[in-house]
């Protein structure tokens, strides 16, 4: 059982889950999360993925950055160490029982393969 579990889900309240990246930028995501959650009545949690537990000085400003970010929505942010990406996050918004994903531009191809994680029920917007 992941940090945060209670039983086998995070809560009984839905949630709006923003996944940011270590760009400064993601500040838009966890704002569409927290627009989203406000229209809905749901929780806000960010998420972070990272492949690599050490993280450079760089890093760790950006990562306390977003920290304080999500602190500021009001959302719990949670940073998950797994080399597999779309599958951490998958798992995660079943967890926490996610109904909105909210995910920013596809780039690398990843939000596709969160996609086919997921449940076709399961929202997932990108801002």
């Amino acid at each position: 059982m992941g940090p945060g579990m209670r039983g086998d889900r995070m809560n009984e309240k839905p949630c709006v889950l923003a996944c940011v990246t270590m760009q400064k930028d993601c500040v838009r995501l966890i704002r569409r999360g927290r627009e989203i959650a406000d229209e809905t009545g749901a929780e806000l949690r960010v998420l972070h993925v990272s492949v690599r537990k050490s993280q450079p000085q760089e890093d760790a400003a950006i990562l306390n950055e977003l920290f304080s970010l999500a602190h500021e929505a009001d959302a719990e942010m949670n940073i998950l160490y797994e080399e597999n990406v779309p599958s951490a996050i998958a798992r995660y918004a079943r967890e926490s029982g996610a109904a909105v994903l909210v995910l920013g531009p596809d780039r690398s191809g990843t939000a596709g393969r969160v996609r086919a994680l997921l449940p076709d029920t399961m929202k997932i917007v990108s801002a």
